[in-house]
């Protein structure tokens, strides 16, 4: 794993005065969220700026899993390996509303191959000049039972129990165990690792939670969606895309968090450095096929291609969701959509290894796209580009920029603790406190099963006065904070959304708490009705007019910007309404 900078970090004395300036943190996604959070408990005052809404890029366009990342034992990452399988089991225990275990089926046809192959890339051979050789000299082998079951026992070994089971072996068509192809696999390796259904949402929680920490410390910390950033010397300007006043300030420090988007982003701030990101591009779809759905029996499946890809066929919901390309990609991660093409591979992929579901195109009811933050390196195949995190700092006219590469949404917790603590020397400030037992907002007395959940939420109804299907709508949105919201809502417009259980009076807190802007950050990012079968023009219809009355929206607009969603959510989602 790269842990580290490619210059060297300052040294605080003692006699380093702290610096009372603020730190901008540039990107309102997942690890932008999580420096803040770092600082914001060390009493630095933080102001988060993007130039789209809170966590619009790979936070919501990522397989939505929790791992200790089984893959890249084989490429020897062995430290990536031990903090992703650490921070899984932080989150189950810390966030536990958004973060569930979730058992993954490995089909495997035989018992040899793939060992020869995974040994050079794990002793990293390929480095040499010798081990590219012999790695051009050994034939593309599928992974056998062996090699799995050699990689899952070390996976299992590194997690130290990390309080989930350890791996077992099957055979294919043994009771609870997804219906595979009997004719192409053998073997079942089942192992553990964990599922966040919304992403979007545990960022906003991780910024409720900044928002509480700030009040907590009296500090100062505020969120700019929507702003573009300029920069002359060491002053900052944010200048609003929508209505607002224009921002100036002189940061003590900017975290470039704009994953895919920095070298952008460093554009903007006028800077002369190379490029230091290539991404690729990730695709997903979602599908509510019923025979998918009934072959994977609530499990997940982790399957290998006869290409050597792997592909993810999900639990999602009341749906299956299908993942995922690597495909490089230089264009604007904005522009980002899963194509035809893509569509079609995954679609066959999934029929390699269920051939009785007969999954079409035209089952697959949703889909998105988006871009990895990797690092700029050489490498002849986008599954060895380094998956790990580090930070680059460049001095810029006095003004220190810290470049945040890589890391995933397993690893969050950590790169914010990581990058945080480089700027806390920087600055002067000593660290007074820690998030690695801090709980994320709604885990708070969280249910301990089904059972105890049933009952929590028959007694949020009785207290709130809302139905349980109410109160079960708002549940997977904000975990046990449900009843203070649907409190505050009382005196609120107790309807629901047409065809939802999502009460209007939640649609106007949110609204107000939540730094909503458009009806696009409504739809994708606050209510999670992007993919859901619920979605219609009626619901976009109201939503707008929830958005004019809270004057987040001109009444004589209306038309136009349900017309504007209707058509990202074509060509983002392939959502047609």
């Amino acid at each position: 794993m790269l842990l580290g900078s490619l210059c060297p970090a300052p040294t605080m004395t003692a006699s380093l005065t702290p610096d009372p300036r603020p730190v901008l943190i540039l990107g309102a996604g997942i690890n932008g969220a999580c420096v803040a959070r770092e600082l914001l408990l060390s009493r630095v005052p933080v102001v988060i700026a993007d130039s789209e809404d809170v966590a619009c890029g790979a936070t919501s366009k990522s397989s939505r899993l929790i791992h200790g990342g089984l893959r890249y034992l084989e490429y020897g990452d062995i430290a990536l390996v031990r903090e992703s399988l650490d921070e899984r089991a932080r989150l189950l225990r810390l966030a536990p509303q958004f973060v569930r275990p979730l058992r993954l089926f490995i089909p495997v046809r035989r018992r040899h191959g793939g060992l020869l192959q995974a040994g050079v890339r794990f002793l990293k051979l390929e480095r040499l000049r010798f081990g590219r050789f012999v790695a051009q000299q050994l034939p593309v082998s599928e992974r056998g039972l062996w090699a799995v079951r050699a990689g899952l026992s070390l996976y299992d070994a590194i997690a130290r129990n990390g309080g989930l089971p350890a791996h077992t072996v099957g055979q294919v068509g043994d009771a609870g165990v997804p219906a595979v192809d009997p004719r192409e696999f053998q073997w079942m390796c089942a192992y553990y690792d964990a599922q966040m259904l919304f992403p979007e949402r545990f960022t906003l929680a991780l910024l409720e939670d900044c928002r509480r920490i700030a009040a907590e410390q009296q500090v100062a910390f505020d969120l700019l969606t929507y702003h573009t950033v300029d920069r002359n010397g060491g002053r900052i300007t944010l200048r609003p895309l929508h209505a607002g006043r224009l921002r100036e300030l002189e940061p003590s420090t900017v975290v470039n968090a704009t994953g895919a988007w920095g070298d952008g982003t460093l554009r903007a701030l006028h800077t002369d450095l190379p490029l230091l990101f290539s991404g690729t591009k990730g695709s997903h779809l979602i599908t509510r096929q019923p025979a998918l759905m009934s072959a994977l029996g609530g499990d997940a499946v982790y399957a290998e291609a006869r290409d050597g890809r792997l592909v993810f066929v999900l639990p999602f919901g009341d749906s299956v969701l299908i993942g995922t390309t690597d495909v490089p990609f230089a264009d604007s991660p904005a522009s980002a959509v899963a194509t035809a093409g893509e569509i079609d591979y995954l679609v066959g992929i999934v029929n390699e290894v269920f051939p009785d579901v007969k999954l079409r195109a035209a089952d697959v009811a949703a889909h998105y796209c988006g871009v990895r933050p990797l690092p700029n390196v050489r490498t002849s195949r986008a599954g060895a580009i380094p998956r790990g995190h580090w930070v680059e700092t460049n001095v810029v006219d006095g003004l220190t920029i810290d470049t945040l590469i890589g890391g995933k949404l397993t690893t969050c917790r950590a790169f914010g603790e990581f990058a945080a603590d480089r700027i806390l020397e920087r600055v002067g400030r000593l660290r007074k406190s820690s998030t690695r037992d801090r709980p994320v907002p709604g885990s708070e007395t969280f249910p301990a099963d089904a059972t105890a959940l049933v009952a929590h939420v028959a007694r949020v109804s009785r207290v709130t006065g809302f139905d349980e299907s109410q109160v079960l709508a708002v549940w997977p949105l904000v975990g046990t904070r449900a009843e203070a919201i649907l409190q505050a809502c009382a005196a609120g417009d107790r309807s629901t959304l047409p065809g939802t259980a999502i009460p209007v009076a939640v649609v106007d807190w949110i609204i107000e708490h939540e730094w909503v802007s458009t009806l696009d950050d409504l739809v994708e990012r606050r209510l999670m009705l992007a993919w859901s079968a619920q979605l219609s023009v009626e619901v976009l219809e109201q939503l707008a007019t929830r958005l004019i009355l809270a004057r987040r929206l001109a009444e004589t607009e209306l038309a136009a910007t349900v017309v504007a969603t209707r058509q990202r959510l074509a060509v983002h989602y392939g959502r047609t309404l």
